[in-house]
Formats: structure tokens, sequence, C-alpha cells
């Protein structure tokens, strides 16, 4: 049976939590290499690239101790992945370049925790809340896209999506440029999610106050 008490979320940046950085770089070449089958870098069990630097933010999600989840957070002020490797992507609104804006990406579940995947959302809007971050920025496929729609999260695209890789492939993957704005979310969405973040424990390292939220 799923203990939402064992579920732990651990914001932090590599320099300050080397052991956790780590396992999550290894969490990443498992699920976005392994599993998913993407083209990235990898140094012995480590999927790490040129985003990865001091200034990057981390969540790692944890069920049992062991990395299930988590997601990469880069302040919109500094170089991140959407704007410098997808420039194409954003064709009728420009990729924005402000403190208050953060992009997410490396976002994700192992295939066999799925069911955790709503509590990872829920740490992702707490992170942003946190920040007073007016919108989260990311790249991802269409199909990922429509499951933002289908729980209700409201998006807003930087251009229309585009064929990645071949596109004679028997099912070609679709990539569109976007944001969640905050502000245009459902109350009762923020809510919902608001009370999930709030049934775990989420340590946030990076942060110069640091609050802890243990489920009860």
């Amino acid at each position: 049976m799923w203990q939402l008490s064992r579920l732990v979320a651990v914001i932090f940046h590599e320099q300050s939590n080397l052991e956790m950085a780590a396992a999550f770089f290894r969490f990443r070449k498992a699920l976005f290499v392994d599993e998913c089958g993407w083209d990235l870098p990898v140094c012995s069990d480590a999927e790490t690239d040129q985003f990865d630097t001091s200034d990057t933010v981390y969540c790692a999600l944890l069920a049992d101790d062991a990395v299930v989840g988590g997601f990469r957070a880069i302040c919109c002020d500094k170089p991140y992945l959407a704007r410098d490797a997808f420039p194409h992507l954003a064709t009728t609104r420009p990729y924005p370049e402000r403190p208050d804006y953060w992009e997410i990406s490396r976002f994700g579940v192992r295939r066999r925790h799925r069911k955790y995947g709503v509590m990872l959302y829920a740490v992702m809007f707490h992170f942003a809340e946190m920040r007073r971050a007016k919108a989260l920025v990311a790249v991802a496929d269409i199909s990922h896209e429509r499951l933002l729609g289908k729980i209700g999260i409201r998006t807003r695209r930087y251009g229309p999506p585009i064929v990645l890789g071949d596109p004679s492939m028997s099912e070609p993957i679709q990539i569109v440029a976007g944001e969640i704005p905050l502000a245009e979310q459902e109350r009762t969405r923020l809510q919902f999610l608001r009370t999930c973040s709030e049934s775990m424990e989420i340590r946030d390292d990076t942060l110069v106050w640091r609050p802890v939220r243990v489920s009860a």
C-alpha cells in the first residue's frame, strides 16, 4: 500500500549534496536513456550535460530512500536548455530571460513508480510558490502537454510543435516549447496540489530559510 509519509522530496544544489546529486544523475540515466531511449551524453552510469552547473537546482523524490523521480530547475536569467538548445521552437513568443521564470527539465518518474507522478507535480508547484515564480518554462513532447491538460494544468505555447528526429519513424516524437503560467491556474487545482505537498516532507536546502513539511 502507498504510504505518503515515506515520500521525501529533497531540493538541493550539487555542491551542497554530492551524494544526492550522484544518485539523481544515475536516476536520470536510468529513466531517460535506459527506459525512454533518449540519445543523451552519459559518463559511466550518470547522465549530465552543460546545463548542470553550480547555479542549477535539483529536486529528487525519494521513496524508502531511493530516488524514484525528480526534476532540474534553472532560473531563466541564466543559460537554460529550452532557449539555448531549441531556439527554433519559440516562433510566436520569445523565451523569457528574467529571474521570476524558471525552466523545468529532466522531469519524470521511473515507469514502475508512476503512481508518484502527481506528487512530483505537487513538489514542482511548491518549488515555484516558494520562489514566487511567475511561470515554469519547458520543452515537452505533445503527449506530456496533453497530460497536463487532462490533469487541469494550464499551459501556453511559444510556438507550434515540430517533429524531433526522423519523421519516417513509426512513432515520431513531436515536441513543443511553452510555459505553465502560475497566475492562470485554477484555484481548486492549486489547492489540490498544495494539499499533496503538505502530506509529505519537503527539504529545500537552497533557500535561506528552509521550510520542512512533514505528514501527520
